[in-house]
């Protein structure tokens, strides 16, 4: 670590960024997750400098004032400030002035937006298939059921001219019979 750069202990960080011991662990934990590394002591305990400071309220911005998720602030720390490589005894640490911070954050946002305003479109492609769908669901329903109508139409038709001709069937014979009965009859007795 370069002598004029001044090292802070974990509880000096929660004091001054306002955030509990465990928050600041498990924030630590979500950056070096994603590839950063914090300078570590003899014990293989972090040790913070400035440039650390810096990317935890950056952190911080993105979590608490902008409700992000953990995985995808650390992301977004990562791909501003890098993965803050330091190795014992040499550290580079870019320190940022207010105003790239500021422009920092304010490209942070835009990318956000402009996230958003992507998954918006997604969601709002999404809904219209949806839609489409469902009216498509719809017409094919409404077909099944005309067509189920009309075959039952037509069966009930179709049962019934096989109803009247069994009908014509059985009074044809009955005729018949009684013809057949009447000849039998009249031949019997003679004419």
């Amino acid at each position: 670590m370069d002598s004029y750069e001044k090292a802070y202990t974990p509880k000096e960080i929660s004091l001054t960024l306002d955030i509990g011991d465990s928050t600041l662990r498990k924030w630590c934990i979500a950056l070096e997750n994603q590839g950063y590394q914090f300078i570590r002591n003899d014990q293989n305990k972090r040790v913070f400098v400035d440039a650390n400071i810096v990317v935890l309220r950056h952190f911080k911005e993105l979590v608490q004032n902008h409700s992000m998720q953990l995985n995808n602030a650390a992301m977004l720390v990562i791909d501003r400030f890098g993965k803050g490589t330091f190795s014992q005894g040499t550290d580079v640490v870019p320190v940022k002035n207010n105003s790239d911070l500021d422009r920092s954050n304010d490209e942070v946002i835009s990318k956000l937006m402009n996230y958003i305003e992507q998954q918006e479109e997604r969601f709002e492609k999404q809904e219209q298939f949806n839609r489409t769908l469902l009216e498509r669901l719809d017409q094919q329903q409404k077909y099944i059921e005309e067509r189920l109508n009309q075959r039952d139409e037509t069966l009930i038709q179709s049962l019934r001219e096989v109803q009247e001709t069994k009908k014509l069937i059985a009074a044809a014979e009955e005729k018949r019979d009684e013809e057949n009965k009447k000849g039998f009859l009249q031949r019997l007795f003679g004419k």
